[in-house]
């Protein structure tokens, strides 16, 4: 997993399922808004994520499945998910 939290940075993880993948993208917002000097920007970064995290454990897991990479962007969050050995 690749995740990019506009205004905060890039990072990567090696996860074992889709449902992992989601709790780190959650939780990586949460510890973001250190970086942040309104509440407002944050709030938006996180409903952003929120909405990837929807998408990500319905089309992403599906995609996965198949064996194939998935990615999705929502204003300011970027995630991509290949499977293993991909």
């Amino acid at each position: 997993m690749t995740w990019d939290l506009e205004g905060v940075g890039t990072a990567s993880q090696s996860v074992e399922g889709v449902e992992e993948a989601a709790q780190w993208l959650v939780e990586s917002t949460e510890r973001s808004r250190r970086v942040f000097d309104s509440e407002w920007q944050w709030r938006r970064l996180v409903d952003s994520a929120l909405r990837v995290r929807g998408v990500m454990l319905d089309e992403g897991r599906r995609t996965l499945e198949r064996g194939a990479p998935w990615e999705s962007r929502d204003e300011g969050v970027t995630v991509r998910l290949a499977p293993r050995g991909a």
